[in-house]
């Protein structure tokens, strides 16, 4: 009967561990290669984002934008960042950048008033900063920031902006994000006052839980394969000591 025992589990250990580990091994390689496949595929383009400071509505404040030029595009060598039509900050202020100059359009508006009662009767329009020397190379960034306000009574700010590469090419970033939707070139847009911080994290935490449900599972099916070798050689020790 200990014979038996001892043939029947040496059976398993030869068919139902190994078959085991080796599927459990296929799916942790599965797992693996769809977390490379996310990192390195291109799903989304590069976006423009915009990042304000912190100012809220009638408050004054630095809005950055961050402008990326994407593997295998030329450089960027213009970025245009225009003030939608139904905004009108009274003061707009670029940051110089070195390397790059500045063009700023106006447009004529009906008088609106300072605080001292000072009409003011033109408005910046758009805010061009253009290379003066190579722009930004592919696989990097360059920051433009503005100094606004003061800032519209409004749960958010577009900003769109039109991106020019060195072979005359264009992207226009100007296409409303709407809840639910992934436009192809979203405008990039702000958040206005406290909430932006929540709403910043709202759209961090969305885009951290995939990643961490993913590397969940990784580390889910390397402890099993861990758990399964060591329950092996436990096997064959045992195995062994009953030969010996």
């Amino acid at each position: 009967m200990t014979e038996q025992l001892r043939i029947a589990s040496g059976a398993e250990h030869r068919w139902g561990w190994p078959v085991l580990k080796n599927l459990l091994r296929a799916a942790g390689a599965l797992l693996l290669g769809a977390a490379v496949a996310l990192l390195v595929s291109p799903l989304a383009a590069a976006h423009i984002s915009a990042e304000l400071d912190g100012a809220g509505p009638g408050d004054f404040g630095v809005i950055t934008l961050g402008v990326p030029t994407e593997s295998g595009k030329p450089a960027t060598t213009k970025v245009e960042v225009r003030i939608p039509d139904d905004v009108q900050l009274r003061t707009v202020r670029a940051a110089q950048v070195a390397g790059w100059g500045i063009d700023i359009t106006k447009r004529t508006i009906p008088p609106i008033y300072k605080d001292d009662g000072t009409p003011v009767t033109e408005v910046v329009d758009s805010v061009t900063w253009t290379a003066q020397g190579p722009g930004i190379p592919p696989g990097q960034f360059g920051q433009f920031a503005l100094y606004v306000g003061p800032l519209p009574d409004a749960a958010t700010l577009a900003l769109p902006t039109v991106q020019t590469f060195s072979d005359g090419t264009t992207e226009d970033w100007a296409q409303a994000a709407n809840e639910g939707e992934d436009p192809e070139f979203p405008a990039p847009t702000v958040t206005i006052g406290a909430t932006a911080g929540a709403a910043d994290g709202s759209s961090t935490l969305a885009s951290v839980i995939p990643w961490a449900a993913l590397g969940f599972s990784v580390i889910a099916v390397a402890l099993g394969i861990f758990a399964i070798d060591r329950s092996a050689a436990s096997r064959r020790s045992t195995d062994v000591a009953a030969d010996a």
